[in-house]
């Protein structure tokens, strides 16, 4: 059997689209990269169909944007086993397509809008990257001082509550982290007889029976808009990072990223960890033996 040795090492993959913004997720990289025993692959993808570049040629291009991103590599210093990869294709697939054939844990990207308000949407590529990806997409707008230390974990009614907390078993696991389960109650329904609160106690004794630290919040609201109070609440608790579902676990919603997900991804100030249901990766399955699960929820 091969040894941890043999193991080839995980990788942390930043998409650069050399704009204003790809800088902090190779900074959350370089961060991540060591606790994690990761190497940084950084991947530039050119969509030789989009319109300005029918008449320049690709090699030339090709060429072109390693350099820049030998040039970035450089900049910050990046460990020498880094990996630079220039694709040329749909962006969103290039991207979808490298994380699945190599052995990546996370891909890591900002939106072109970060801090996007008012109903505005995140960019199209991350959109798809996150809907298709088979690995979990952080987004990172800053880079906190902590990472995986003080996670939120928001809640609902629906069945990907279960992938959810299951990624954040293993996710707590592997980087000794506390883990805060917070939702919200709307009306006036008593919270101690609410279905979501027999949800939290489950995932709760779950957390507990794994030896996770961790803390339970019941919002009560009398209006719609639940992110703002999660939001809010990821501010008051100092959390590190956010772990969503982005779809529901049904084929028939595999294809779009809800509301509550797109405003969490656009507004929190803290990474976000968007999960779909193909983004369970082998840590996290080979982790299923040694969860304690009194339950039965997994």
């Amino acid at each position: 059997m091969p040894t941890k040795k043999d193991k080839s090492p995980d990788i942390l993959l930043v998409p650069v689209d050399f704009g204003d913004y790809y800088e902090k997720a190779i900074e959350f990289a370089q961060k991540l990269a060591p606790i994690t025993e990761s190497q940084i692959h950084l991947l530039h993808v050119l969509d030789l169909k989009d319109w300005w570049l029918d008449e320049v040629k690709e090699e030339r291009l090709i060429n072109e944007a390693f350099n820049k991103l030998l040039n970035i590599s450089r900049q910050f210093g990046l460990p020498e086993d880094s990996k630079l990869m220039v694709q040329t294709g749909k962006r969103h697939h290039k991207i979808v397509e490298y994380a699945e054939q190599e052995n990546v844990r996370f891909i890591l990207m900002v939106d072109n809008y970060p801090f996007a308000q008012e109903g505005k949407r995140i960019g199209s590529t991350l959109e798809n990257v996150i809907m298709k990806a088979t690995k979990p997409v952080i987004t990172v707008k800053t880079v906190p001082e902590t990472i995986f230390k003080n996670m939120l974990v928001p809640l609902d009614l629906t069945k990907n509550c279960r992938v959810k907390l299951f990624n954040s078993v293993a996710l707590a696991l592997k980087f000794d982290s506390k883990l805060n389960i917070v939702s919200v109650i709307f009306g006036d329904i008593d919270p101690e007889k609410s279905r979501i609160n027999e949800k939290i106690e489950k995932y709760a004794a779950v957390y507990a029976e794994n030896h996770i630290p961790h803390t339970k919040k019941l919002i009560r609201k009398d209006e719609d808009f639940a992110y703002q109070e999660i939001l809010d609440y990821a501010d008051e608790i100092k959390c590190d990072s956010i772990i969503i579902m982005t779809h529901k676990e049904n084929v028939g919603f595999d294809n779009y990223v809800g509301a509550f997900a797109h405003h969490i991804i656009n507004e929190a100030k803290v990474p976000v960890i968007s999960l779909n249901n193909a983004s369970s990766t082998q840590t996290t399955r080979d982790l299923l033996s040694s969860i304690i699960d009194p339950l039965n929820i997994f």
